[in-house]
């Protein structure tokens, strides 16, 4: 089975095998509904399907395209012209569709048709100028080879018109129908009432007679607000659709005899045919259009303030990120730390889990800095900030700058040997650095560190918690420094 994707993703071999098929078809259909007994052409459909060909695949295996729908027009013509007569008309349609194909293609309008610009200039390519080429050209051919009686401007008109709005009618409805639907749109009681009235006035229309029922006047017009409703709430699709059926069943009607516009002359019924279906076609199609690209911007006007909220919550988060970071080191700065001690010391409490605070102050660091300059003292804090960073071994514990040369780590400990054993390391590591200080009796740098393990309780406070610990490095420093020194938590109240 292949897939739609590929499918239309460039014209294959089972593409080029319908499309002649379908073009070929697309011309009977035009004979049996669209073509009067005087054989007066009210709408030509056939063109359309190339036209839409090279537009959804944008002139791939254009060549190709155009021999296989001219081979198919040909030999659909057979049975109203003679060979000759009907190679050159479809020459005549070949030439048209390619005129306008390239008209829209140096216009850049996209395929898609689904802003008001391009449609817009699709028109003035294909309907106006294209159409009216081979109108004339058509003309000439009907006159000069097929021997016409009619009038040259009367035979170039009714091409222009038939194949103009062939294109009208029948290029959206293909190209809509070969795209991706972007949103389906959901039903109301207003929307069923809507489609319910446009189906008993087309089911007048269709049957009434000389354009009226019992004296009553009942023409296709009847339909053209329906119409309108239909595009505004349902789409291109829909719409493109409902136009072809309604346009065909006009020309249906006129070549059965029902005369829908009154009992008038075949040319001026003809006439009004076409000024109808032009109409139909610039309120259906015109509105829908309109509506789909309202639609399309609505949807990237949603998409761009997504964007834009997006980007203003990254760039939040950036900012709460720079704030909260101390700017020598790159770890977490005071304000941080205390509210990150807040929310463990809650979590700790709630689970009633040990919490550890160590203190942790650089020895000797006005010395250091006296020795070797405040450039070296930063570069120092900065790799003593490093090693306790890469000391945090869980995803809970936590590291911060205190201010000056001291440090802070939080860390969930199950006993009080856990804390000993993480600082004693944290300790070792630094000094492990070999930073070189001379005016230190140990000759590099090292830290001094106090640890307080603790149990939340009621009884309890953070304040203490952070004076206990601050008492116990006091006394790692007194103590000769390079040292772990444990707190007293019987005074944290």
């Amino acid at each position: 089975m292949i897939k739609r994707e590929k499918f239309w993703r460039q014209p294959g071999w089972l593409f080029c095998l319908l499309l002649p098929l379908f073009h070929f078809a697309s011309v009977k259909l035009t004979f049996f509904c669209a073509v009067t007994p005087e054989n007066a052409v009210v709408v030509w459909l056939p063109n359309a399907v190339l036209l839409a060909a090279l537009l959804r695949f944008r002139g791939q295996r254009a060549p190709l395209l155009a021999a296989l729908t001219f081979t198919s027009d040909v030999l659909a013509n057979l049975n109203a012209f003679p060979w000759y007569e009907a190679v050159l008309l479809s020459a005549v349609n070949l030439l048209e569709v390619t005129i306008t194909y390239q008209l829209m293609r140096r216009s850049g309008a996209s395929p898609r048709l689904h802003r008001l610009k391009d449609l817009g200039q699709f028109i003035l390519a294909g309907p106006v100028f294209g159409a009216m080429l081979a109108g004339l050209l058509a003309a000439a051919v009907l006159q000069q080879v097929g021997g016409a009686t009619t009038s040259y401007l009367t035979l170039a008109r009714v091409w222009w018109f038939g194949d103009g709005l062939g294109l009208l009618i029948y290029t959206p409805l293909l190209l809509a129908y070969t795209q991706s639907q972007h949103q389906r749109p959901k039903l109301t009681r207003w929307d069923d009432a809507a489609l319910a009235t446009t189906l008993l006035l087309a089911v007048a229309v269709l049957s009434a007679h000389g354009g009226e029922i019992d004296g009553v006047s009942v023409t296709p017009t009847l339909l053209l607000p329906a119409v309108a409703v239909i595009a505004f709430r349902f789409g291109v699709r829909l719409t493109t659709l409902l136009v072809a059926l309604i346009s065909l069943s006009t020309a249906m009607m006129m070549t059965t005899g029902l005369k829908p516009f009154g009992d008038v002359p075949i040319h001026l019924e003809v006439v009004r045919a076409q000024e109808f279906i032009l109409t139909l076609c610039i309120i259906g199609i015109g509105f829908a259009v309109v509506l789909s690209e309202l639609q399309t911007r609505e949807r990237e006007l949603e998409s761009r303030v997504r964007e834009r909220t997006r980007e203003l919550e990254q760039s939040n988060s950036r900012l709460a990120d720079i704030s909260a970071t101390d700017g020598l080191t790159g770890i977490a700065n005071r304000r941080r730390f205390d509210e990150t001690l807040a929310a463990e010391w809650s979590r700790a409490r709630r689970n009633k889990q040990p919490l550890m605070l160590a203190l942790l102050d650089v020895d000797l660091f006005k010395q250091y800095n006296d020795c070797y300059g405040h450039q070296s003292g930063d570069d120092a804090l900065r790799a003593v900030a490093n090693e306790l960073a890469r000391q945090m071994r869980r995803g809970s514990d936590f590291v911060a700058r205190y201010g000056g040369e001291e440090f802070a780590v939080i860390a969930q400990s199950a006993n009080e040997e856990d804390a000993l054993a993480m600082a004693e390391s944290i300790c070792a590591a630094i000094a492990a650095l070999n930073l070189p200080h001379a005016t230190s009796p140990f000759n590099v740098l090292t830290a001094s560190i106090g640890v307080a393990l603790i149990t939340p309780g009621e009884q309890h406070s953070i304040p203490s918690l952070i004076k206990t610990a601050d008492v116990a490095l006091y006394r790692a420093k007194q103590l000769g420094r390079n040292r772990v020194e444990q707190a007293d938590v019987t005074s944290v109240a």
